[in-house]
């Protein structure tokens, strides 16, 4: 009979390191596939306040399931199959939860089920964890549970600020996601698992497909531009916008930078529609767009508290566009990410934002000066992202460099004909926005010493034509 000393302590159940990777591996499958339904809701999302916490969310989430990534191949090491073979409940759990027919069920379902969820998750395998053994995961899941449970309170606040907090179809659909999470034993997999329910009212919906279209807050008027480069054929627009131009230049340059970032919503819309466009891509891919989409809505929020800075109406005095992604929202994601890059790559080329900065700086404007410096930093690493991942998507070689060319300029031309097709519409035209702008900005206006400031600036746009015009 062999002979042994007595255990020097007990230890709980699913807490070896296999047991723990495969654990962590669901969650992280969990946090990777929710942080591509946020985006892709994010972009479907009309309403301004959830819009922007939907994408804050996400990029948050994607930071969760990095780590939890890392972990995984820390356990696993030297194996590097973390993404491979996901688990597949997990993926279908994710997959039911982005079939809501609309944005506050989506947020009843996501924020209602699916982060109690992961919390309950978290929280069992804090609680049976060895803490000095596995101290890197606790230390880890301690951060991600104080955000996730952060965010079900933030988004549970918001929805009922907002109105449709509580309507009879959220409460039937977060039921059937419920079901669904018992169904696959939990996020962890470690309870008792049932058939899913398919029998369910929500059951048999199509699979979801991020909006090739947007629309705005209804709050706003309809727009498809927000400034007078953008709609060559709209003369008034242009006309009255030379009216605030000609307070000052330095005036122009504050109300134009506070408009132009709240409307580089679209510029976000753009990566967090290609998050979901294309699957199975390198983790690092969706960590960069991630970052590149909330970035996006970060300076949009700029725009957004300026011009309330200044304790203007917005809904009635600034146009908040949707023309910039609905004209692209059909081509290929590749295509929307070329054209995205070749803006934001002419704009750092041209050095624009440094001009920009100075005419604000000369307004005495710190507010719009500080915002201009961060978004400055922000877009130079955007266009390393569009550089890396264009390189990736289309190769790194004469060929690519030539797709990349054709792709950009097809997509340059599809944004001329939708311009030339949408030309005369009502939602085109700029002067009723700024003909009722323009008193309010000179009541406004205040008198500083003059530096004496000789700096001519024109926006970096695709047709040259409309520099010339304006």
């Amino acid at each position: 009979m062999a002979k042994v000393l007595p255990p020097s302590r007990s230890t709980a159940a699913h807490t070896r390191v296999e047991n723990a990777s495969t654990i962590l591996k669901r969650f992280y499958v969990a946090e990777r596939q929710l942080m591509r339904t946020l985006a892709a809701w994010f972009v479907g999302t009309s309403q301004w306040d959830l819009k922007r916490q939907l994408s804050e969310d996400m990029w948050q989430t994607a930071q969760h399931a990095d780590v939890l990534r890392t972990r995984v191949l820390e356990l696993r090491y030297p194996r590097r199959d973390v993404d491979r073979k996901y688990d597949p409940d997990v993926l279908a759990l994710l997959a039911e939860a982005a079939k809501a027919t609309d944005s506050h069920e989506f947020i009843a379902g996501a924020y209602g089920v699916l982060l109690p969820a992961l919390i309950a998750g978290y929280e069992a395998y804090l609680e049976r964890s060895d803490p000095l053994d596995d101290a890197p995961t606790i230390y880890r899941l301690r951060h991600i549970l104080a955000d996730k449970l952060a965010q079900a309170e933030r988004m549970g606040a918001l929805a009922r600020r907002v109105g449709g907090g509580d309507r009879a179809p959220d409460q039937t659909w977060r039921d059937y996601l419920r079901r669904w999470v018992d169904a696959i034993g939990g996020i962890d997999g470690l309870g008792r698992r049932a058939e899913p329910p398919t029998d369910h009212p929500c059951a048999g919906r199509p699979a979801y497909d991020v909006p090739r279209s947007v629309q705005r807050d209804a709050r706003w008027r309809p727009a498809l531009f927000h400034l007078p480069h953008e709609n060559k054929y709209d003369t008034a627009g242009r006309d009255a916008w030379k009216r605030i131009e000609a307070l000052d230049k330095r005036v122009a340059m504050q109300v134009w930078s506070a408009i132009s970032h709240f409307n580089e919503i679209w510029a976000a819309e753009v990566p967090a529609s290609v998050m979901w466009d294309l699957d199975g891509e390198p983790w690092a891919f969706y960590m960069d767009l991630a970052r590149w989409s909330w970035d996006e809505t970060r300076h949009s929020t700029m725009g957004w508290r300026a011009l309330e800075g200044w304790g203007w109406d917005v809904p009635d005095l600034i146009p908040w566009a949707n023309g910039l992604y609905n004209a692209l929202g059909n081509v290929p994601a590749r295509q929307r990410l070329a054209l995205l890059y070749y803006y934001e790559e002419g704009l750092l080329r041209a050095g624009t934002k440094q001009i920009e900065i100075k005419i604000l700086e000369s307004a005495q404007d710190d507010g719009s000066t500080h915002d201009m410096d961060y978004d400055w930093a922000d877009e130079a690493i955007h266009v390393n992202f569009g550089y890396t991942w264009l390189k990736h998507l289309l190769g790194d070689d004469k060929a690519g460099r030539e797709e990349l060319k054709r792709l950009t300029d097809e997509a340059r031309q599809i944004m001329a004909d939708f311009i030339a097709a949408h030309k005369a519409d009502p939602e085109a035209q700029l002067a009723p926005y700024f003909d009722r702008l323009y008193p309010v900005v000179a009541r406004m206006i205040r008198d500083i010493p003059d530096d004496g400031m000789a700096i001519e600036w024109a926006p970096v746009v695709a047709d040259e034509q409309v520099l010339e015009e304006l």
